[in-house]
C-alpha cells in the first residue's frame, strides 16, 4: 500500500505453487496501514452497502468476480459487507478489468497463470478515499493452460479483500490474502481478520459516486 496524498497501489503475485492450504491458526493479521502517524482503518460503512461492483459481461473473470462476492459475504454473520454485480460501469464503485493496470504508478508484476492489482485513488488528505476503486487482473499465459482458472479464482478473492479493506498481506501461505497466494478460497484466519476490521470505527472515509 502507498502512502497517500498520492495515488497508492495494491499489487498482488499471485498463484504461485497452487495447490493445498497450509492449516491456519486463529490469529488475525494486521490488516490497516500507519501513515503519518495515524492508523488507516478501512471499510465500508452499511450506509454504502452493497457495494456495486462492475466487469464487463464477456470477461472471463466475471465468474470468479462473484465467487469472491460470495466468499467473503459469507464471512460475516450479520451483512457486514455486502456487495453487488451491476450492470453500469458508470454507477460502480468498483471497476475490475481483465487487464493490466492502465492507470499507472504501480511496479508491474508477473506470476506463473496470472496477476492482480487493486488501485485504491486516496482523496486530499490521508484520511478519503475517492470512489471508484480499480481492480486489475489478467493472464500472464494463454488462458487455456492448466492453472489459469484456478489462478483467477485466488486472485480475485484476494483482490476483493483489499476492496473491503484488508491493506496488507497476510504473512501466512495459508491465507488468501497472502502476497502470493495459493489458497482457493478464504482460510479462517482470513474471516477472523475481516471481522475484525469491520468490528472497529473506520478512520478513512470513502468518498465519490454516492
Amino acid at each position: 500500500m502507498r502512502h497517500p496524498l498520492v495515488p497508492f497501489v495494491v499489487i498482488t503475485l499471485a498463484c504461485g505453487n497452487i495447490g493445498s492450504p497450509l492449516l491456519t491458526s486463529g490469529e488475525v493479521y494486521a490488516f490497516s496501514d500507519v501513515v503519518g502517524g495515524d492508523t488507516l482503518v478501512i471499510h465500508w460503512p452499511r450506509s454504502a452497502l452493497p457495494v456495486r461492483i462492475w466487469v464487463a459481461t464477456d470477461s472471463p473473470i466475471r465468474s470468479y468476480v462473484q465467487t469472491a462476492i460470495d466468499r467473503w459475504q459469507s464471512a460475516f454473520l450479520y451483512g457486514e459487507f455486502r456487495a453487488t454485480i451491476v450492470a453500469d460501469s458508470n454507477t460502480a464503485d468498483v471497476i475490475v478489468r481483465n487487464m493490466p493496470s492502465d492507470i499507472g504508478g504501480g511496479i508491474s508484476a508477473v506470476a506463473p497463470q496470472c496477476s492482480g492489482e487493486t488501485d485504491l485513488d486516496p482523496g486530499q488528505t490521508a484520511k478519503t478515499l475517492r470512489l471508484p476503486m480499480h481492480v486489475f487482473i489478467y493472464a500472464a499465459v494463454s488462458e487455456s493452460t492448466p492453472g489459469t482458472a484456478t489462478c483467477y479464482s485466488i486472485t480475485m478473492t484476494h483482490e476483493l479483500g483489499h476492496v473491503l479493506g484488508l491493506v496488507l498481506h497476510s504473512p501466512s501461505p495459508g491465507d488468501v490474502m497472502y502476497r502470493n497466494p495459493s489458497f482457493d478460497g478464504i482460510s479462517e484466519r482470513d474471516r477472523l481478520t475481516a471481522v475484525t476490521l469491520y468490528s472497529i470505527p473506520s478512520t478513512v472515509t470513502i468518498t465519490g459516486r454516492r
